[in-house]
């Protein structure tokens, strides 16, 4: 595995609370990876995922929306757009799109696991399904 979607699995690993296993396994680190540079300057993207158990960075003014982001990101299969003013105090425009990622990040986004429950209009429960209570996360 390239050392940047190393770095990548790490601190999403440590935002999100999940193992790197279980984010691997959701087969979108590669594509989270082409967001995330697509969107936004590599150097302040190589800054971000230098940030590996900081915990700091969530109060960070520059690099802590960054962060919040990425939590947003494996949760939902969305990216959104940081705001203007954000993009001008850290000259780093924002390129990437609002919206979700792509029909397969919505399909593997932590949501569904969080929830004990399937991504909706994407995976067949089987007949009788809404009668049953989610089963819960393993903890």
């Amino acid at each position: 595995m390239p050392a940047r979607a190393q770095q990548l699995l790490q601190l999403s690993s440590w935002l999100t609370g999940f193992s790197a296993f279980e984010l691997s396994g959701t087969g979108m680190l590669d594509a989270y990876l082409e967001m995330l540079d697509a969107s936004l300057p590599q150097n302040l993207v190589d800054e971000l995922l230098a940030c590996h158990g900081d915990d700091e960075i969530m109060d960070d003014p520059k690099l802590g929306p960054l962060a919040r982001n990425i939590i947003v990101m494996w949760y939902s299969g969305t990216w959104t757009t940081l705001p203007d003013a954000w993009s001008s105090s850290y000259d780093a425009k924002d390129k990437g799109p609002s919206g979700v990622i792509s029909g397969a990040a919505y399909q593997a986004s932590l949501q569904w696991v969080a929830a004990g429950a399937h991504p909706a209009g994407a995976q067949q429960q089987g007949f009788g399904a809404w009668g049953l209570r989610p089963a819960r996360p393993a903890q």
